[in-house]
C-alpha cells in the first residue's frame, strides 16, 4: 500500500530540486523527508531519487512515477473535499469553452459563490480527464456513452458555412445542400463530429464533400478563411465576433438546418444536491 503522505514527499523533492528546499516548504526535518523516501522506495522496490549530487534528481523510476504520485495526490484532495465542496473543475472541449461556455461560467460563479476551475482541450482529451477523475463536469461536442456517466443534450448550435468575402458565394446568405457536393472544405480539429455530421447529411443524398487541409482549431480555420484559402464548416456561436464585423461570410444551409448537439456529462454517483448537480441543472434551465 502507497502511503499519500510519503508521496506528498516525494513531490516536493521532486518539485524543489532537493531535500533542503523540500523540508523548508513542508515544514519538516531533512533526516524525516529522507524517511519518507526510503519507506517510499521500499514499498515500490524502486530507487526514485539520485542523492549522489548536491541537487537531487530523479531517477528513471521516479520520473515514471511522478505523473502517478500526482494524479493520487490530487484524487485524494479532491476525495477529501468531496462533502465540503466549494469548488468545481469543468472539462470543457475546446469550440465550447472558447466560444460558448464562458458567459455561463461567469453567471452561475456570481449566483453560487462556487470557485471554478476551466480545463479547455480536445474532446477525446476532456473525456479522458472526466474518467480519471481529473475533472467533475465535461460540456463537449460528443459523446460515447461510457459507462458510469450521465449526458444530456445542454443546447443545439447551428452548423454554417463560412466563405471569404471575395469567394463567389459571399453576397449569398444560404446555399442549397446540393451545391457543395464535391467542394473542398477547411477541416478545423480533429474528433468534433462536424465532419461525421456534415457526412451524414450528404451521403443521405450521395453527395460528397473532400477536406483540403486539416487544420488543429476553429480559430486556424477562421483565419483561413479571412486569407482567401478556402471555406469551412463551423459552429454559428463561433463567428459571432467576425460576422459582425464583416470579416467574411455566413451561408445556412436553405431547408436543411446543420446542428450539432452539445453535452454535459456527469458520473451517475452524482447526489442530487452536489455542486456537480447545481451547475449541470443551471446549464440546463
Amino acid at each position: 500500500m502507497i502511503d499519500l503522505e510519503k508521496l506528498e514527499t516525494f513531490l516536493t523533492v521532486a518539485k524543489h530540486g532537493g531535500f533542503r528546499g523540500a523540508a523548508m516548504h513542508r515544514g519538516l526535518s531533512q533526516s524525516t523527508l529522507t524517511q519518507h523516501i526510503k519507506q517510499l522506495e521500499r514499498s515500490l522496490n524502486a530507487v526514485l531519487i539520485d542523492r549522489s549530487n548536491a541537487v537531487s534528481k530523479l531517477t528513471t523510476e521516479g520520473q515514471a512515477l511522478l505523473p502517478y504520485a500526482q494524479m493520487l495526490i490530487d484524487i485524494s484532495k479532491k476525495a477529501s473535499d468531496l462533502f465540503r465542496r466549494s469548488s468545481l473543475t469543468i472539462g470543457a472541449s475546446s469550440n465550447v469553452g472558447i466560444y460558448l461556455l464562458q458567459p455561463y461560467l461567469k453567471e452561475f460563479q456570481r449566483r453560487s459563490g462556487v470557485k471554478l476551475d476551466i480545463v479547455i482541450a480536445d474532446n477525446t482529451s476532456i473525456a479522458d480527464k472526466l474518467q480519471r477523475l481529473e475533472i467533475d463536469v465535461a460540456v463537449m461536442e460528443w459523446w460515447d456513452s461510457r459507462s458510469g456517466f450521465t449526458a444530456s443534450i445542454w443546447r443545439s448550435e447551428e452548423l454554417v458555412l463560412i466563405v471569404p468575402t471575395s469567394h463567389p458565394w459571399a453576397g449569398r446568405s444560404t446555399i442549397q445542400l446540393e451545391e457543395l457536393d464535391g467542394i473542398e472544405l477547411i477541416g478545423g480539429e480533429k474528433g468534433t463530429g462536424t465532419g461525421r455530421i456534415i457526412e451524414r447529411m450528404l451521403g443521405a443524398r450521395d453527395l460528397r464533400i473532400n477536406v483540403a487541409m486539416q487544420l488543429g482549431s476553429t480559430e486556424a480555420v477562421k483565419h483561413a478563411v479571412k486569407a482567401g484559402l478556402g471555406v469551412s464548416v463551423v459552429l454559428a456561436g463561433a463567428v459571432t465576433d467576425e460576422v459582425l464585423s464583416r470579416q467574411f461570410n455566413v451561408l445556412r444551409i436553405d431547408g436543411d438546418t446543420l446542428q450539432k448537439d452539445i453535452y454535459v456529462i456527469h458520473r451517475n454517483c452524482t447526489s442530487a444536491d452536489s455542486v456537480e448537480s447545481k451547475f449541470v441543472d443551471f446549464l440546463r434551465q
